[in-house]
């Protein structure tokens, strides 16, 4: 398993940087949402750089998720547009100077959330990344580095997590001859004692005449 360290490692920019004009203003903007919202406050020890002094907002668990799923993906957006730009110095007007980037660059962080604070939609998104991780394709900076698991493989995965994790009931799992996660919460499969999770737009393809599953909705129909 290897995973992208992203800005985690770095102090600031060597040099100034050409961006599209209005990216420091996106990024100010973004940052002052986040730490506004979550009463983040920035401090500074000795001629070390600012960083974020708390990490436990007191928002709801709603919030909480939604400005750190919002944040860690503009990190990641944000470092692929860095490398992206760094590489073309014709890329914008706007220049990015070391020292304006020093005010913003302690935000450019993951802010992780408590397990015990994660919403039905946060715990959803991470079971979704990991399946994607365990299937072969880079989601969120990591990347599996070993042979993929199969779909059932994944999701037996998905499924031990859960016990520990699920505490909103969603009972997530990839239905049969699907490549995707989905949750019987929303109708997103329906259960068969012989098939097991079925999307229910695939019921009248299965061709097994005694599936239970299809002899009831052919039944419900007449």
């Amino acid at each position: 398993m290897s995973y992208k360290v992203y800005f985690d490692l770095s102090r600031g920019l060597r040099t100034p940087l050409h961006v599209p004009t209005g990216t420091l203003k996106r990024i100010r903007r973004h940052v002052a949402k986040v730490e506004s919202t979550l009463g983040y406050e920035t401090e500074r020890y000795l001629n070390n750089p600012r960083y974020w002094k708390t990490t436990k907002p007191i928002v709801s668990d709603k919030v909480f998720c939604e400005i750190a799923e919002k944040h860690n993906r503009f990190v990641r957006c944000l470092w692929d547009d860095f490398c992206k730009w760094s590489s073309d110095p014709e890329m914008g007007e706007e220049i990015i100077s070391c020292k304006a980037a020093a005010k913003f660059w302690h935000a450019l962080r993951f802010i992780d959330v408590p397990q015990e604070r994660w919403t039905a939609d946060y715990y959803r998104a991470r079971m979704e990344s990991l399946y994607e991780v365990m299937r072969g394709r880079e989601s969120e900076g990591v990347n599996f580095d070993e042979d993929p698991l199969t779909e059932r493989q994944a999701a037996m995965v998905i499924l031990l997590f859960s016990a520990f994790l699920d505490g909103h009931d969603l009972r997530l799992d990839v239905p049969k001859d699907h490549d995707r996660l989905e949750s019987s919460d929303d109708g997103g499969y329906v259960w068969c004692d012989k098939c097991g999770a079925v999307d229910p737009d695939d019921l009248y393809d299965c061709d097994d005449p005694e599936c239970p599953l299809r002899e009831e909705e052919e039944e419900e129909e007449y």
